[in-house]
């Protein structure tokens, strides 16, 4: 049990450090040109050195950003449910039932953002210009079935914990 614990705390950590790397960092897409190479994330755009924040960002980009801090907050508070479960009080084992109903929110909340940026980027109207998705992208990726997974751990750590005392009478 005790090993079910720290699994999917450490499940649960890794899915939340991939979501803010992802979300914070800025190697979404990455254009190559003729002459010039461009990355771009959530929040600023680069290229030949100088990087800005548009000033109107694109509504795919808005939404993208809105469900992948939800996913972030949700992880967060997996996290805190998990680190909870080990200073329970006698007799409240929620806390594995909290933390995986907010892994499959924040599982969720990333496919949503996730997919929503990949249905909207891809469309390449220039072909002289080629353009590929790039770490960051595949970070936000990788948290979906992480999160999934920490999910079903703290599922399986609330099932097999003993039953509150109140449930015992």
């Amino acid at each position: 049990m005790l090993a079910c614990r720290i699994l999917s705390l450490l499940v649960a950590c890794i899915s939340l450090i991939c979501l803010l790397m992802a979300l914070v960092t800025d190697y979404w897409l990455v254009a190559y040109g003729a002459k010039d190479i461009a990355h771009s994330g959530l929040w600023k755009t680069c290229r030949a050195g100088h990087c800005f924040a548009p000033a109107v960002p694109d509504d795919y980009i808005v939404v993208t950003r809105v469900f992948l801090i939800l996913a972030c907050l949700a992880a967060f508070a997996v996290t805190v449910s998990l680190a909870a479960f080990f200073v329970q009080c006698a007799g409240h084992n929620m806390w594995g039932f909290v933390a995986s109903i907010a892994a499959f929110t924040a599982g969720l909340c990333t496919l949503i953002g996730v997919a929503v940026y990949t249905a909207e980027s891809w469309e390449n109207k220039d072909t002289s210009i080629q353009r590929t998705y790039e770490w960051s992208f595949y970070l936000a990726w990788a948290a979906f079935p992480i999160l999934l997974l920490a999910g079903a751990l703290s599922l399986l750590l609330h099932l097999r914990s003993p039953p509150s005392s109140y449930e015992r009478v």
